[in-house]
């Protein structure tokens, strides 16, 4: 009886141990990021439509569209008027969690 309750105990204690959460056993500090700075540009009517043409592609070039998988840290535009709209130049740091 008592090894049927031991194995019993044993069994479920494996049960228990393979459906906790699998925990990384490096820290988020020792995760190394890679940034590399990304340039685009874009034009449209508005310069808030044209930002964000210049800010969709580098998310295409970077692999980041539709959906976003990368960092993007200390954007920088320079926006000016041409013609009928607005073309503005999109600098940003793509970061890359290794």
């Amino acid at each position: 009886m008592k090894a049927k309750l031991a194995a019993l105990m044993l069994g479920l204690g494996a049960v228990g141990l393979m459906l906790s959460p699998v925990t990384s056993f490096t820290s988020q500090a020792e995760a190394k990021t890679v940034c590399k700075t990304k340039r685009g540009k874009g034009w449209a009517w508005t310069e808030g439509m044209a930002r964000f043409q210049a800010w969709e592609i580098v998310a295409q070039l970077s692999g980041n569209w539709p959906f976003q998988v990368d960092t993007f840290k200390n954007e920088r535009y320079k926006c000016k008027k041409d013609g009928s709209g607005y073309t503005c130049l999109s600098w940003i740091d793509v970061c890359k969690s290794t």
